[in-house]
């Protein structure tokens, strides 16, 4: 495609945003109106045009996939022929790149190896250990929590006043932030945060940032609303030579706060950025006008936003359907039911998908799909490298390639069992702190000493020597190779082969496939490099299934019918994000919501149930405040909802929900937003005693029930009370229907 074609299919706002190169630029592109294609099309016009070359470029997205796609496409474009865009990649792996060319000056080498978060927490645990902390009293998950929240704000251990921390678990948050931090520099290693973080550390150098900040004549940022405070500085400061920045991002699809992410950087960037441009995408090509128009009557409820109306030439389109059901199980049954009714005109299952709010939910629907022999996918299970034997196998092959690497060697020791406990590690362990060294030459030291019994020393021995003979054939075998001796000569594919359990097998094949896939790989540098930064494996879509995966998971993903499950109170908002950060939270769950409904092309079917099951109790819930918040002129209500009655001679109910009041029931929000209903959702969350909003119950408490008559609490469960009844003995009921006498 020569560029005048290319740019002849751009509409005018389109046409816009590729051709104003120049200074800083901020495209708000709503959904589905084609930000990809703007992005590919204007770093091929900056080429074309001959304003800067490939290297000169950079193109920051968030996710390894989108990075590809982009470079396929602009080496599609461009009328010349072009290697791979050098510095189009995702923030992390292009951070990585940059710090390798300059290890030397933050005091690593360029064989740095880059943690994971399982990695991350056991080094964690390696110190709180080392520190004789208690882990009941200082959580290493809510320590590395800490430590992630510091680096996304650009924050190194120095950087942070302890007159700003509150409590004591901060203050041994950061003095274990500065240990950490010490010892991953020690063992020649880095955490994803890093990646950002050492970059500015990096360009505090003049020369560094000089040469950074120059070379890049224009920077291109996708997503531009998932940006943390790391990410901002990072961009602020490449960008300070030429100015042209441009960032491509939708506001109103801002939903990562709880990884870091401020959609303030998107709001304020007029403000940040000098003589800024904004441009406004509005004609969508994904969805119906009665779609976009729900999705924007929604969001219209925020306060913090930018502002844009959508619109669609695919016509008008079916109105929303919102379902009234019963129980999560009826819903999931309607929900496999209407499947069955879309595939009869459209046999194409890949076309469909169900967006929960929380993984729970999926249980019951797969039941259904099951029970309806529709084939289905869960998307975003457990990844590829993130199952235990890939973890296993590839711990091996980074301790050969770093032996510096303390977690490695951790998890490999200790995969399959040697005999070597945990009071021989901690042995090791404080040696290796003592001497300021890594694990494995603390091993190598103290092996041929009396520090162990004869039987551990031997276990070292013998694990010591199959790493050296993996460094030792760095020259000789590929690595790929090397790996097969490493789990051969461990014990560790005998330990896969004398495992009865059925598991064994998958565990044996997928390593079978991690060698196979690293064949495709150049080096063990280059592979183990892939390994840490990669965000999944690609979804095979060729099979004929129904998509089931979570409302953040879809982002990006585009779908002919959509369900959307379980919009109540308490689940969606959900009641944890509306507990801890109020309006604000309430706000990011309502851009869900906004992503869940523009992820449909053709039909929308939203449900609420009236209840949902848990712990093995039907429990009552409330309709989602989000579906008062849809245009009602452009709702189709259908009521599957029974009466009353006929819930009492329905046999799969308990007889403690005879006692639910089945009218759908509403608050009102109007008055006060962040009010809030504490549902089935609260009791995954905490232990809610005061589950009636104007009623404290208390053992011991004189209460009646309009079945049981009266009696006294002996014991509050969570939302339930244990009530000895005078005439029925003891019951478990759930205290919304026990009065206070």
């Amino acid at each position: 495609m020569t560029e005048v074609n290319y740019l002849e299919s751009l509409n005018p706002l389109q046409y816009e945003s590729v051709c104003s190169t120049e200074g800083p630029n901020l495209i708000i592109a709503g959904a589905g109106t084609g930000k990809t294609k703007v992005l590919t099309t204007r770093v091929a016009h900056i080429i074309d045009n001959n304003l800067a070359f490939p290297s000169q470029i950079l193109c920051v997205t968030f996710t390894n996939k989108a990075a590809r796609e982009m470079s396929e496409r602009v080496q599609k474009l461009v009328s010349q022929n072009m290697e791979k865009m050098p510095w189009m990649g995702t923030f992390h792996s292009i951070g990585a790149k940059i710090i390798r060319n300059h290890a030397e000056v933050i005091g690593l080498k360029q064989s740095f190896t880059i943690l994971d978060k399982d990695d991350q927490l056991s080094l964690i645990k390696q110190i709180i250990k080392s520190e004789n902390l208690d882990q009941s009293q200082f959580s290493p998950k809510l320590i590395q929590s800490k430590i992630d929240h510091w680096k996304n704000k650009a924050l190194n251990p120095n950087d942070i006043k302890s007159e700003s921390l509150d409590n004591l678990v901060d203050e041994k948050s950061l003095s274990i932030y500065k240990i950490y931090q010490a010892r991953l520099f020690e063992i020649n290693c880095l955490d994803f945060g890093d990646l950002l973080l050492q970059c500015i550390n990096l360009f505090k150098v003049p020369d560094i940032h000089k040469r950074y900040s120059n070379n890049f004549k224009y920077i291109h940022v996708d997503e531009y609303q998932d940006t943390n405070a790391a990410q901002y500085k990072w961009l602020k400061l490449l960008g300070s030579h030429h100015q042209n920045v441009c960032c491509v991002g939708d506001d109103d699809q801002s939903i990562y706060s709880w990884r870091g992410a401020e959609v303030d950087n998107m709001l304020r960037f007029e403000k940040e950025f000098e003589n800024a441009k904004v441009i406004r995408l509005k004609q969508n090509y994904r969805s119906t006008n009665n779609i976009l128009k729900s999705a924007s009557s929604l969001i219209s409820y925020n306060e913090y936003r930018l502002g844009k109306e959508l619109v669609s030439d695919q016509g008008d389109g079916e109105p929303i359907h919102l379902h009234l059901v019963n129980s999560s199980r009826d819903e999931a049954d309607l929900v496999a039911q209407d499947i069955m009714k879309y595939s009869d005109d459209n046999p194409d299952l890949n076309n469909i998908s169900i967006l929960v709010r929380a993984v729970f939910q999926s249980r019951e629907i797969e039941e259904s799909l099951i029970k309806y022999s529709i084939p289905y996918r869960i998307v975003g299970g457990i990844r590829f490298y993130e199952r235990s034997e890939i973890k296993d196998a590839v711990s091996y092959l980074r301790l050969v390639y770093e032996s510096q690497d303390d977690v490695a060697f951790e998890r490999a020791l200790t995969v399959p069992k040697r005999g070597i406990g945990e009071k021989s590690f901690n042995h090791i362990l404080s040696y290796a702190k003592q001497k300021r060294i890594s694990l494995y030459q603390a091993s190598k030291d103290m092996v041929d000493t009396d520090e162990f019994t004869k039987k551990i020393s031997e276990s070292l021995k013998a694990f010591i020597s199959v790493i050296d003979r993996g460094k030792s054939s760095i020259d000789n075998l590929q690595f790929y190779d090397i790996l097969k001796m490493l789990l051969d000569e461990s014990g560790y594919m005998n330990m896969l082969k004398n495992d009865k359990n059925v598991s064994a097998q998958t565990k044996i094949e997928n390593i079978k496939e991690l060698i196979i896939a690293m064949e495709d790989y150049n080096s063990i540098e280059e592979f183990l490099e892939h390994v840490s930064l990669v965000t999944a494996i690609d979804e095979n879509n060729e099979d004929n299934k129904v998509s089931i995966m979570t409302l953040h998971a879809a982002k990006g993903l585009e779908y002919d019918y959509v369900f959307l499950p379980g919009w109540e109170e308490g689940l969606f908002p959900h009641q944890k994000t509306i507990d801890e950060t109020g309006n604000k939270g309430i706000e990011e769950e309502r851009r869900l919501a906004y992503v869940g409904i523009t992820r449909a092309k053709k039909i929308i079917n939203i449900s609420t149930s009236m209840s949902r099951r848990f712990q093995n109790n039907w429990m009552p819930s409330l309709q989602s405040r989000f579906i008062e918040e849809l245009d009602q002129e452009l709702i189709k209500t259908i009521n599957h909802a029974s009466s009353h009655m006929d819930r009492l001679q329905n046999q799969e109910f308990d007889e403690f929900n005879q006692d639910f009041d089945f009218k759908p029931r509403k608050l009102d929000f109007k008055n006060n937003p962040s009010s809030s209903y504490r549902t089935v959702v609260d009791l995954e969350i905490e232990n809610v005693r005061d589950i009636n909003d104007d009623v404290l119950l208390q053992i011991g408490q004189t209460v009646e029930h309009k079945k049981f008559g009266i009696g006294r609490i002996k014991d509050i469960d969570g939302t339930k009370a244990v009530v000895d009844f005078d005439k029925h003995g003891t019951k478990k009921l759930i205290s919304d229907f026990l009065k206070p006498c």
